[in-house]
Parts: C-alpha cells; structure tokens; sequence
C-alpha cells in the first residue's frame, strides 16, 4: 500500500521535478558522509589545517555543495509558477553561491573540532615520527604523527634542517601560527639536525 502510494506520488512529478529529487537527496547523503569523515580526520589531525596551501576550485566538498544547493533550491522552484530556464539559472547561481562559502564554513567546524584545544604548550617537546616526507630549510610542508592524550595526532610540519623521510623520529621545537609545528630529528636516534641553532619560533 505505501510502495503504491509511494510510486503514485513519484509517477505524478514531471521529469525534471524527478531530476531534481534525485540530485538534492543523493548530493545530500553524500555530501554528509564526506563532512562526518573530514570531521573524524580533523579531530584525528589536532583539528588543523594550513591556510599556506592552494586550494582547488574543484574539490570533492565544493562539487557536492554546488549540487546538494542546486538540487534543494531547483526542487524549491520547479513547484512555483517559473519556466524551467529561470528555475536552472537561479540554481545554479543559488548552487555557486554556496560553494563559494564551502571555506568558511569549513573553518567554522574546524574551530568546533576537539583536536583544536591542543595548545603550544602541550606540543612542544612532544615526539614522533614523520608520515609524509619534510621538505628542507623551511621550504614546504609535510605531516608528523604524535600520539597525545592517548591518541594518535596528524599534523602538518616544516623543519630548519635537511629533509626528513617517512619514519625518522622527530621532536617538536616550535609551533607556527597554531597550525604547523616545527620539528627537528631526534639526535639520539641517529638523525642529526643540520639547523638545530637558530632555528626555534
């Protein structure tokens, strides 16, 4: 009886009121999956993100805002009195608009994340190991993993020294901005550091 119902309802909408049902409810469910994993990524990282690096104009998040909008807003429309070169115009304008937020609105969850409380004072002097390798003499950015209050922390790192591979153990000596951390390998560990003076923030 409800599926009857169900495919009456669907059966009475025109094409394009389909279209954009199955846009807005698909780009939705997607676009929160892809939001509860970056926010699991987030507070897994220490809640940062570095504004030093170019972000795409096409990104996963960005697409997905564009269609989830454009789908809610042209459903919205195509029950009123408007042509449907009025309805896509408007969406599509409505869809960039939200897109062009996606940022904000990204740092405002980020701020949100739990990760975000760690502050300078618990990072520094912490050790651990280099995930993705570290450009030389400040030169670009790669990650470390720590392991505070128990859990285990990605963060993006730059070092004064020579370039750090994956897997050498590194202690932090600094941190920049409240986002990146200044690292320098561990000299026990056989890893001298080739810029250790001078090169504390």
């Amino acid at each position: 009886m409800h599926f009857t119902l169900f495919g009456d309802w669907w059966e009475a909408q025109n094409w394009a009121q389909q279209v954009f049902w199955l846009v807005a409810i698909v780009s939705s469910l997607l676009l929160a999956i892809l939001s509860a994993l970056s926010l699991y990524e987030l507070s897994q990282a220490g809640g940062t993100e570095s504004e030093h690096r170019s972000v795409p104009i096409f990104t996963p998040r960005r697409v997905l805002t564009f269609s989830t909008a454009f789908g809610w807003l042209a459903l919205l429309l195509s029950y009123q009195p408007v042509g449907l070169p009025a309805i896509l115009l408007s969406a599509i304008a409505g869809g960039l608009l939200a897109a062009a937020f996606t940022k904000g609105l990204a740092r405002f969850f980020l701020r949100m994340a739990p990760g975000r409380n760690l502050g300078s004072e618990q990072l520094m002097e912490s050790t651990g190991r280099v995930l993705e390798p570290i450009p030389p003499h400040r030169n670009g950015f790669g990650k470390v993993h720590l392991n505070l209050r128990g859990a285990p922390y990605e963060l993006e790192a730059i070092t004064g020294g020579g370039e750090l591979k994956p897997g050498v153990p590194v202690r932090i000596i600094g941190v920049i901005d409240g986002r990146v951390v200044l690292v320098e390998p561990l000299e026990d560990e056989g890893y001298p550091h080739e810029g250790q003076k001078g090169s504390r923030v």
